[in-house]
Parts: C-alpha cells; structure tokens; sequence
C-alpha cells in the first residue's frame, strides 16, 4: 500500500520547497563535477546521456559512450534502489525520506573516497572514473525516485519540466500564477549556482566537490524533516 506524503508545496510555512531547491542545486553541483571532471558524461540528467549515444552511434567525436553507458547503467539501478525503499517503508514517510536522503548521500561520500587523488579526465576513463560514476548516478537514480516518489511540485532532476511548468502557469504563457512560482525560479537559478558552485570546487579535487554534495543531500532532506510543518504533515496522513 502506498502512503503519500500529503505536503503542499504551495503553502508558505512548508518547508518541503526550500528542501527541493537546496537538492536541485546539489544535482547542479554532481553534473558539474560529472560532465567536466568524468569525462563528458551526466550522472544526473539522464536525457544527456541518451544523446550522446546517439552522437556517438552517428560518428560524433570526443565522446565516452562506456562513460555513459555506465552512468544509465548506474542510474537506473539506483532508481530501483529507491523505489523498492520506498514501497518498503511507505507506512513510515520520514523514516523512508531519511532513509534515501542516508543512502544517496553514503554513495556520493563512497564516490568521494573513490576519487581520492584521482584527477580529472584529461584522455581515457581509468577504472576508478568508472567507479566514481557508477556510484555517483546510483545516488542520483535513488534520489530521483524518492523525489518522483514523494509527488512533489519541482522534480530536482527535470529541470526542463520546471522551466516548462513556470512557463505555462506565467501570464505570457496564458496560465494563471500560483504560489509556486517563485519556487520555480528559485529552482532554476539554485541549478545554475550548483553548476557554478561545482565548477570552482573542482579546482579542489573531485572528492571536496563530491563530499560538498552528500553533505547537500542530508542537509536539504534533514532540514525538512526537522521542520515542525513536516511533522505535522506526517500526523495528518495518520
């Protein structure tokens, strides 16, 4: 049985929004440090990947096609991951949310500890680049389930969605705006800031840029789940 968690990113005093926009810019963050450090490749936004298959099947040049073969590989058997926790614990929704904010976050620090002292892609993919983003999209494909999961207003990975959805509910887009679309910008622009933010922590090394992003998955998921509203979401599914 499936229990949702009944929180209205709508309203003002949920904190549920504040928590999506903080991840978004972590997925910001991780393809920064995917697409420049491992070798063009996305461990979040699959869709990337898919093209560059196709690029590559066509003949297009300067692309890693086990890179990201390995990422949808990754991905998807994180978003099973996180599926499968979910309908497991369902009864119990905060348990289940710290659960895959724990999980997704101890991949990303096991990537981190992977690249200890890995450099980034400069030619070919050494096995420990692989390894960096088989885990680092296990943790993004559990985080994308939990976040389609949870039926929330902004999907942290579809960032296309959100900018469509702002578009189509904005007066140029013959919608009527509701109160979310300041969420929606915030979301946009925290996506821009992570590619940003994830861009400079490169310079530190794959591991500090990696280790910031766990650190910005239990700190989005936490800071939810500590918020009084979040509690009583969960009392009023009861």
């Amino acid at each position: 049985m499936s229990a949702p968690v009944p929180v209205s990113v709508a309203a003002r005093s949920d904190p549920l929004p504040k928590a999506l926009i903080a991840l978004t810019a972590v997925t910001g963050i991780v393809d920064a440090v995917a697409f420049l450090g491992l070798g063009q490749v996305f461990t979040a936004f699959m869709t990337g990947n898919i093209l560059f298959l196709g690029f590559a099947v066509a003949g297009g040049e300067g692309l890693t096609p086990p890179g990201s073969l390995t990422a949808l590989a990754g991905f998807g058997v994180g978003a099973v991951a996180g599926s499968r926790l979910g309908a497991a614990t369902a009864a119990r929704p905060r348990r289940w949310l710290m659960a895959s904010a724990t999980l997704a976050a101890a991949l990303l620090v096991a990537a981190a500890l992977t690249a200890i002292g890995l450099e980034t892609v400069r030619g070919g993919l050494a096995p420990r680049h692989y390894a960096v983003i088989a885990l680092t999209a296990l943790a993004m494909g559990v985080r994308s389930a939990t976040m389609w999961r949870l039926g929330a207003g902004l999907n942290t990975t579809l960032v296309t969605g959100t900018l469509v959805t702002w578009i189509r509910k904005s007066a140029m887009g013959g919608g009527t705006p509701d109160t979310s679309q300041a969420s929606r910008v915030a979301a946009l622009v925290a996506v821009f800031v992570g590619a940003a933010v994830g861009t400079l922590l490169l310079r530190a090394g794959l591991t500090v840029a990696l280790s910031v992003a766990a650190a910005g998955v239990l700190a989005g998921i936490g800071g939810y789940l500590a918020h009084p509203a979040s509690r009583r979401s969960e009392a009023c599914a009861r």
